[in-house]
């Protein structure tokens, strides 16, 4: 067993960055790496309960599921981006150091290699101190990676300012020649629940990408087809998408390892009642906020549509919807099973936030 290489994993803390690191962790089991899997001890316990019996099974052979605190108490909202990036940043390397020299001395999972979410990046400043290597995984398109690693000569040329405040005239901007344009207002940081949490995640990105240094490969989850020109522009990052579950056709399910918000398979029964390519697919991810203007805007343009929709809005939406929004045509669920309903013939269009590929 000496001779297995022992890979450690971190996530970042929300589904869509957990679920396609899982599937990598799948796929280096299959090429003969060990896995240790380590999330924040709240997220930890949802992703083992979304364990079968027979998964917990087969994989406590060659993936080792361990935690460590994110420094937040049991009552505090993981939801507020200031007490979550503060976490992240200054209380879980300190933990993650402590397990790593735990694992040393026991001498049972000696680490070779660490594999840390962009948004852990300073998992392998951990690393360093022990002389393992590592990679980055950014789990959403190459082009927003690309713009990312384009935020300091992008501050540098006045285009915007350190908190990601744009300063130009133009809607829109061009980070490579190989690369479409871009529109400024769509950046992420601009879509969160506010200003000050746009710059908190702005503020954050800019820190991680500080340890891009350290990593010997920068991995992406999209493919040359889909992206050749933010690809081109930057060769060191590898796709390596996309990761996608393993669908089983005897059963008719996908393997959803590491799934931990439940999903409402009621929508895939009414999507096998709608004609073929005529659904609106509608679903921002975990972390997407909007105020109540924004919210009524997207409710009153699908309605007018006059088409049939499948949204997702998240349980603990506090949004209103409005007085003239008529729903009839649709079907609004908390959670779907993106990978299927997105293969579903159904569906005609999805809209999704920029960040993210697989919510």
């Amino acid at each position: 067993m000496s001779n297995i290489p022992v890979v450690l994993v971190v996530p970042h803390p929300a589904q869509g960055h957990v679920n396609p690191l899982m599937i990598l962790s799948q796929k280096l089991i299959e090429n003969g790496c060990r896995v240790v899997f380590v999330n924040t001890e709240f997220d930890h316990k949802r992703v083992v309960s979304s364990f079968g019996e027979q998964q917990q099974h087969s994989t406590n052979q060659a993936m080792k599921l361990v935690s460590v605190p994110d420094g937040l108490g049991d009552d505090d909202d993981r939801n507020d981006l200031d007490k979550l990036c503060d976490g992240l940043q200054n209380f879980m390397p300190k933990a993650l150091e402590k397990l790593i020299e735990d694992m040393n001395l026991k001498g049972e999972n000696r680490i070779s290699f660490i594999v840390a979410d962009l948004f852990t990046a300073w998992a392998l400043d951990v690393g360093s101190k022990f002389g393992i290597k590592g990679a980055i995984f950014w789990p959403a398109s190459a082009a927003i990676f690309a713009l990312l690693w384009s935020l300091p000569s992008l501050i540098d040329d006045g285009t915007m300012d350190s908190d990601g405040v744009i300063l130009t005239m133009k809607e829109t901007i061009r980070i490579s020649p190989s690369m479409t344009d871009m529109n400024t207002g769509d950046f992420f940081w601009f879509n969160m629940r506010d200003k000050i949490e746009g710059k908190i995640i702005f503020q954050y990105l800019r820190h991680c990408f500080q340890s891009l240094n350290l990593a010997e490969w920068w991995l992406c989850n999209s493919t040359y087809e889909l992206e050749p020109g933010a690809l081109s522009f930057l060769p060191k990052l590898l796709p390596i998408g996309p990761l996608l579950r393993i669908y089983d056709s005897k059963i008719g399910i996908t393997n959803a390892i590491g799934q931990y918000w439940e999903e409402d398979l009621s929508c895939m029964s009414w999507l096998d009642e709608q004609h073929h390519g005529t659904v609106l697919y509608v679903a921002f991810g975990s972390f997407t906020h909007f105020d109540q203007n924004q919210f009524n805007e997207l409710a009153l343009g699908l309605a007018l549509t006059n088409r049939p929709f499948l949204w997702v809005i998240r349980e603990d939406s506090k949004m209103e919807y409005p007085h003239e929004f008529k729903g009839h045509k649709g079907k609004i669920v908390s959670w779907a099973p993106q990978q299927k309903v997105l293969s579903h013939p159904a569906i005609a269009c999805f809209s999704l936030i920029v960040v993210g590929i697989l919510p």
